[in-house]
């Protein structure tokens, strides 16, 4: 690997000397307002979604994309987001799916339509529901009175007025008989309620804690508060009692700690049931990033979990802290304290939100925009109503003209500030290592074919010359992966007679080669639960885990079958190479 940093050094160098070319600030941030006709209004839309926004345009609703541009006209009665590719609309009374190029691809047939959740969508006919695919087929019949949309595996469902539970093959899990039900939580646990009882159910429909408490809050952090006898305590996933019936009050684990009151004042439980913050407060928030904000004499502070006052309860508010900052009020303004309690940016905003993606709405003398984690103005103070940021873009509105206001890195629109590839993106296209798929767009999900990943490798490598010519009998000589393929078969990273370019790289091939190119280091481990100890790949995901290349899709998956995208490769070969 070290081979491998030198030649990019070398060329990094060879490029700067590129007969006086200046490469672009990959690392900046400009901002730009796409805005919409005067007619056509965001107000219903929370936050900008991808691929496109719904906007209602002369009363009726269509998409646009982040430049503002209708891509799917005014149309439609209704228009929900996008969800899994695809968007539930309905026109003439009746709802069906279109794509991202409004093409219909379920026909408008249904008195009702869902967002997909899970692969699958709920649709009602004949004043039933039931759900369908993305390829229209109803895999579950249309036999309910209401449903909600699959999540874990399992769709709340309700018949004769009492609700139950599905799988996703239709098969009842728990008969409809509850007056009320929440879906299931990472813990395995539903809460459920029937004749004023509460209690929680298994994913076979088994009630495993009696219904037998006043009221109940779902399971978070394998621990869930229940109310018995006028008083709330604390159970565990098998019903024993975690946290004694004392409490006025107990909320949600947050941080392995629940916030709870006794006699009027408030403090927090930890996840032994212990009070690790004796209840002395007139008002105590959830813990966000190691701190809770708590009242003290009027005034706001914060916790640690400790019990300490992190923060002198000084504040007239208090917000919870994100990204390492939290809003507070100090008077009548607001400005934004670090976890130390140091003012980063003092108050003069009349209204401020938490940051997202580096990034914080603001308000001052009426108008909104947005400033930077150093209280820089990023975006200038200038519309009447802003969005939080999501995904780099936010909802803007100006003298009632509706636009959407674009953070920009570097040259493309779609790279998100705050994306876990950003950094990634910036680095391979300034190394040379790569380009945009436009002088807009990188298309960071777009997935990699073998011929790809094999390019962005040779060219970090510094685009070597192949000591020879045998190569394989599916790449012509005229192919732009030509010498990639050849280096590739010499580093001895694949092998045989043909390659396959065009097919898919996944990701388990990605990291392979990576760690071929590392000279195969003995690793183990990995903790992913889809990488079979004695698989091809085993080694090299644990070496990459081992590097910091990946952290895997979630925490016990790698998934490495799946299709290498664009913004997973740079980030690999960033984080190995950086």
């Amino acid at each position: 690997m070290k081979q491998m940093k030198r030649k990019l050094t070398a060329l990094a160098a060879a490029l700067a000397l590129c007969a006086g070319l200046v490469a672009p600030g990959f690392g900046a941030r400009t901002y730009e307002t796409a805005w919409l006709e005067r007619d056509a209004t965001l107000e219903e839309a929370g936050y900008v979604t991808d691929p496109l926004t719904a906007v209602n345009h002369g009363g009726k609703w269509g998409y646009v994309d982040r430049e503002g541009r209708m891509v799917v006209a005014a149309q439609y009665e209704y228009a929900l987001e996008y969800a899994q590719g695809l968007a539930a609309v309905s026109k003439g009374g009746k709802s069906g799916y279109i794509d991202a190029a409004g093409k219909t691809v379920v026909a408008l047939e249904y008195e009702d339509a869902a967002s997909f959740s899970e692969g699958l969508a709920a649709v009602s006919r004949d004043g039933k529901y039931g759900f369908i695919d993305k390829s229209g087929t109803m895999v579950i019949p249309a036999r309910y009175e209401y449903v909600y949309a699959f999540s874990g595996g399992y769709a709340m469902v309700s018949v004769d007025k009492k609700w139950g539970y599905i799988d996703r093959e239709g098969n009842e899990v728990a008969a409809a008989q509850y007056d009320g039900s929440y879906n299931f939580t990472p813990e395995g646990l539903a809460l459920v309620h029937k004749d004023g009882k509460w209690g929680y159910i298994d994913r076979e429909g088994k009630e495993v804690i009696a219904l037998e408490y006043e009221r109940g809050l779902g399971f978070s952090e394998g621990l869930a508060a229940v109310k018995k006898d006028g008083l709330w305590g604390v159970v565990d996933r098998n019903g024993r009692e975690a946290a004694p019936f004392v409490y006025e009050t107990v909320g949600a684990f947050s941080e392995g700690m629940a916030r709870m009151s006794r006699d009027g004042k408030w403090g927090y439980l930890d996840k032994n049931g212990k009070e690790a913050v004796a209840a002395r407060y007139e008002a105590a928030g959830s813990f966000s990033q190691g701190l809770a904000a708590v009242k003290e004499n009027g005034r706001w502070g914060y916790v640690d979990r400790s019990g300490r006052l992190a923060v002198p309860a000084k504040y007239t508010s208090a917000g919870s802290f994100s990204e390492g900052l939290a809003a507070v009020r100090a008077g009548e303004k607001y400005g934004y304290i670090d976890k130390s309690g140091k003012e980063v940016v003092r108050p003069a905003y009349e209204a401020a939100h938490a940051f997202h993606e580096g990034l914080a709405a603001v308000e001052k003398d009426g108008k909104w925009g947005f400033i930077g984690k150093d209280g820089t103005v990023a975006a200038a103070l200038e519309y009447d109503l802003v969005t939080d940021m999501r995904g780099s873009a936010a909802i803007v509105r100006r003298n009632g003209q509706y636009g959407i206001l674009r953070v920009k890195t570097g040259s493309f629109t779609d790279v998100p500030a705050g994306s876990d590839y950003a950094q990634a993106v910036e680095w391979a296209v300034g190394k040379g290592i790569t380009e945009g798929t436009s002088p807009s767009t990188f298309s960071p999900d777009r997935k990699c074919t073998t011929a790809e990943i094999l390019m962005f490798l040779w060219r970090a490598m510094g685009e070597p010359e192949p000591a020879g010519s045998v190569g394989f009998a599916d790449v012509a000589e005229q192919a732009y992966y030509y010498k990639a393929a050849l280096w590739a078969k010499e580093q001895g990273l694949t092998a045989g007679g043909r390659l396959n370019p065009d097919g898919p790289c996944t990701r388990g091939s990605a990291v392979t080669y990576l760690w071929k190119l590392a000279g195969s280091p003995r690793a183990q481990g990995g903790g992913f639960t889809d990488v079979p100890g004695g698989s091809a790949y085993a080694q090299a995901v644990a070496w990459a885990v081992s590097r910091e290349i990946t952290k895997g899709t979630s925490g016990n998956t790698f998934s490495p079958d799946s299709t290498c995208t664009r913004g997973q490769i740079v980030t690999f070969l960033y984080r190995d190479m950086k």
